[in-house]
């Protein structure tokens, strides 16, 4: 094998033997999300495509020039080009080493997306106390968050495209660094409900901000007060564990202080379909594990799970194969395949359980080669595959009845 660094080929050195031993390091895969976060960070000057400059420098030592109202590194970070935000698309091996693990400009919109492998990495760009640098804080301080976290600045007037632009990217939930509801965060609320695959979740201390969100399926909201990044935690502590496996209610937030809460401000939260933090039995927890639609989130995420799946493995089937046959033969592999990830589904707790089979509540239909139209035929496309199950539940309350037995006669 030869390795090349510049301009020079090296092969290696052949060794006087009959037996050749070939190694491969085989490296974990990403965490490909169904789980990951991506903070929205508005700025106020679009980043550019650096031109004829070197790949970025990660200078962690070095003096960062902070833009105080965003929290947007100007220093480290980014390409030499001495004015304006202008980047590499190209890492440099400093920023590989300081964990940043991508960057891309979208010269269109001035918007910049980057991802981190951890805390330090976002401190190159986000010094710390920063907007920014506070969520992913947050979001680390989670036993189970990602091995990333992606942040997209964008420019005001640009989120729409911006978003548009990324939307296929890593990552599955999203927050703003600024917890003010405006414009903008009606606008995501009304991106992410029209393409049903990717979360938003909504901080506020005060609940009529949570008005007019009211029915969105794809917007979680959460009353807390704005000084701590529970929606950095909330998605941390629960969004990357196995999809079908967890309820959003219960659960503990590192690093997040519950609130004191009277039966009637409880009520209120729930009755909006609002998340809250509190403490219960002594123990700090999620008050609920809805959407504000009232749909609850393991649901969805169920659902995104299945659609993203079957996607995925009917895509490989095709491109795996040499030849699927347009006949009854090939029909059944795309069925059986369909039947291979609702299965994964049931066993991963998407899918309900019948309780007289014992197996998940699900059906495949595939017509046969003879009730697919002569158009589709033409155009090798086959459209006669469906497929139906029913979600799983999870128990949120219960209800105990107790009858104590006295051996007092009363009169």
């Amino acid at each position: 094998m030869a390795n090349k660094i510049g301009s020079n080929v090296v092969p290696a050195f052949e060794r006087p033997t009959d037996v050749n031993i070939i190694m491969t390091i085989v490296h974990p895969q990403p965490l490909v999300g169904l789980g990951n976060l991506l903070v929205l960070n508005k700025v106020t000057e679009p980043a550019t495509l650096a031109k004829n400059a070197p790949a970025a420098q990660a200078d962690t030592g070095g003096e960062k020039k902070q833009d105080n109202a965003q929290g947007t590194d100007t220093g480290a970070g980014k390409s030499s080009t001495p004015t304006g935000r202008a980047f590499s698309n190209s890492l440099s091996n400093d920023d590989r080493m300081a964990g940043i693990l991508m960057r891309k400009v979208d010269t269109a919109t001035g918007a910049l997306y980057r991802e981190y492998k951890n805390l330090d990495a976002v401190a190159v760009d986000y010094p710390e106390n920063t907007p920014v640098w506070k969520k992913a804080s947050s979001y680390f301080a989670q036993p189970s968050h990602s091995d990333r976290i992606a942040v997209l600045d964008y420019v005001e007037g640009k989120l729409l495209d911006s978003l548009k632009d990324f939307w296929f990217n890593n990552w599955t939930f999203a927050i703003f660094t600024d917890n003010t509801i405006n414009d903008d965060v009606v606008l995501a609320s009304n991106i992410f409900e029209s393409n049903q695959d990717h979360f938003l979740v909504l901080q506020s201390d005060d609940l009529s901000e949570f008005t007019q969100f009211y029915g969105q399926n794809y917007t979680i909201g959460l009353k807390h007060t704005t000084d701590e990044a529970m929606d950095a935690a909330f998605v941390g502590a629960i969004a990357t564990k196995q999809v079908g496996s967890v309820t959003w209610k219960f659960k503990e937030l590192k690093g997040i202080t519950p609130d004191v809460m009277t039966t009637q401000e409880r009520a209120g939260i729930e009755n909006s379909h609002v998340i809250g933090y509190l403490n219960v039995g002594g123990r700090p927890e999620t008050s609920e594990g809805f959407s504000l639609s009232g749909e609850y989130i393991d649901l969805l995420h169920g659902e995104i799970w299945v659609k993203t799946n079957m996607a995925n493995e009917l895509q490989r089937l095709l491109q795996d194969n040499d030849k699927i046959p347009y006949d009854n033969r090939g029909i059944s592999m795309v069925s059986a395949k369909a039947n291979y990830v609702l299965d994964i589904a049931w066993r991963q707790g998407i899918i309900a359980t019948d309780d007289l089979t014992g197996k998940g509540i699900y059906e495949v239909v595939s017509t046969p080669y003879s009730q697919q139209s002569r158009d589709d035929k033409s155009k090798r496309h086959y459209g006669g595959l469906g497929f139906t199950y029913k979600a799983s539940n999870a128990i949120h309350t219960l209800t105990v009845k107790g009858t104590v037995q006295s051996d007092t006669i009363l009169s």
